[in-house]
């Protein structure tokens, strides 16, 4: 089921009035039968995927927990426990992420080992296998290691329910697009019973209203287009390299964060907290804040399960020894944005994003240092013009590395190189522009479009701006409400070249 969908929209009434009329104890039962019936709406033969990885990972927690507990009463050697422990991870770990790897990266691996076979000379092809891809695997396969691995270091007990361990996997608005959560932070949110709060209605159609508003105003308007650009390089060249590098970053995060609004809201509306995925990340003075504002969720998964374990093993301390101290950070900074990459898509143009990225970060950090020393010596550099400079300079390093993502890697260099040496604004009209589908106005809403997020985004730095809008009179609140309703109506989904189109990150 597709969250731009009206189906979508009857299935979240009509769940909404059954939440709030059952008795409140059964209200996450609610929740899980929903989850499956969403998730398996495509097809009943998909929730066999989620299914799976529930029932492993709790069984392999639950046998952890118990050799823990076996531990305390028996005095068993520490040792020989956590050995036990470290197996039944590592088992539920490869299990888990086999699984999504066979599904997600079969076919590259497949496509790899013909090319080098064709290059030895050997005439024999391997075939593809056509999978039934889940959506949204990487996301509850990646929040149910997060809690395997949380209950083998002991951060809490394992869940004896398994039913409430299979709504936590599967719960429906973040199951296909995240955020990826921890047990821990939502455990009181799913199973506390919710007493009905017009706030939390009020707040959480709002909050779908505006992701749609993104969604449908903006991204899938400016979406064609942009695909059109970075798929014909031989064709637009020049002005279009920047057009197309700008505008894909726009439509990225009108989609991706379009997306994460509706979550939201949904949650929202059965009184529930999810954790933000974004936080302004075009405001952003260096690559490194960028990360920290993008995509929140899944970076934290890394950093918390990838790279401190990575930069404090036992390894990376006898490598620190004979490499240098920073050895360790190296290697887990590379393995953190070559598995962000290969996540992302089963592809070498993601590779390549991610080890370009991770360059960038290494660089960065290894002129602190220096930055710190200009800082103190050129007093402008603490002024707001320069602040303002360093939020363009990272929005548009964040444009050129996104271009490893669609370009071939020796592309990237040569469509920067056609942009400086031969870019102009005069190419604007030399009629490849009229090719990309825009009427004039398609083009005054989507100006519009993009200046009223950023005009929002401006407003939530200075505090929440949902928070700031409940202050206001009632009438004010309804007709802002009902203005952006109008303008999604009209603009979005009766407007020009309207495509209901999934979100990029459904495919993750």
């Amino acid at each position: 089921m597709l969250l731009v969908s009206y189906d979508f929209v009857a299935f979240l009434f009509l769940l909404l009035v059954v939440y709030y009329l059952i008795p409140r104890r059964f209200q996450w039962i609610c929740l899980l039968a929903a989850s499956y019936l969403f998730y398996g709406w495509g097809g009943a033969f998909y929730l066999l995927y989620p299914v799976f990885t529930t029932m492993s990972t709790w069984f392999l927690a639950a046998r952890i927990g118990r050799l823990t507990q076996q531990s305390r009463e028996k005095s068993l050697p520490r040792q020989q426990v956590k050995k036990s422990q470290r197996r039944l991870l590592i088992l539920g770990l490869v299990v888990n992420f086999g699984i999504l790897a066979a599904l997600k990266y079969f076919n590259f691996v497949v496509d790899n080992v013909n090319e080098l076979l064709g290059a030895a000379g050997v005439l024999r092809e391997f075939s593809h296998v056509n999978w039934l891809f889940p959506l949204g695997i990487s996301y509850y396969t990646f929040q149910a290691m997060g809690y395997l691995i949380d209950v083998y270091y002991r951060k809490y007990e394992p869940e004896r329910s398994l039913p409430k361990l299979a709504l936590f996997v599967s719960f429906f608005p973040q199951m296909v697009t995240g955020p990826m959560t921890r047990f821990d932070q939502m455990r009181q949110e799913l199973f506390t019973p919710h007493c009905y709060d017009f706030t939390n209605i009020k707040q959480g159609f709002r909050r779908i209203l505006w992701g749609y508003f993104k969604k449908l105003v903006v991204a899938d308007r400016l979406g064609p287009a942009i695909l059109m650009i970075v798929s014909c390089p031989e064709t637009y060249d020049g002005i279009y390299v920047l057009l197309g590098m700008v505008g894909y970053a726009i439509w990225m995060y009108a989609d991706f964060a379009g997306g994460m609004d509706i979550v939201l809201g949904a949650a929202r509306l059965f009184g529930i907290r999810l954790p933000e995925n974004f936080e302004q990340p075009f405001f952003s003075k260096s690559l490194a804040e960028f990360w920290r504002r993008w995509h929140i969720t899944l970076m934290t998964w890394l950093r918390e399960y990838v790279f401190f374990p990575m930069a404090g093993s036992r390894l990376s301390r006898r490598l620190a020894k004979l490499m240098g101290r920073k050895a360790p950070v190296y290697i887990a900074s590379v393995t953190v944005w070559l598995i962000a990459g290969i996540w992302h898509g089963a592809s070498w143009n993601f590779v390549a994003w991610g080890m370009a990225n991770c360059l960038v970060m290494l660089i960065s950090q290894e002129l602190t240092g220096l930055y710190r020393s200009f800082h103190q010596k050129f007093r402008f550099s603490n002024g707001k013009g320069y602040g303002y400079f360093q939020i363009m300079r990272t929005f548009m390093l964040f444009c050129c590395l996104e271009m490893f993502e669609y370009y071939p890697f020796e592309g990237v260099f040569k469509m920067l190189g056609s942009f400086l040496s031969s870019g102009s604004v005069r190419q604007l009209w030399d009629g490849r522009f009229g090719t990309l589908g825009f009427c004039l106005a398609d083009l005054v809403v989507l100006a519009g479009g993009i200046l009223l997020i950023f005009l929002a985004d401006i407003f939530q730095r200075t505090g929440k701006l949902g928070e700031k809008l409940d202050r206001q009179p009632g009438v004010l609140q309804y007709t802002v409400v009902f203005g952006l309703f109008i303008l999604v109506l009209i603009t979005g989904v009766y407007g020009h070249g309207y495509d209901a189109s999934q979100f990029i990150y459904n495919q993750f």
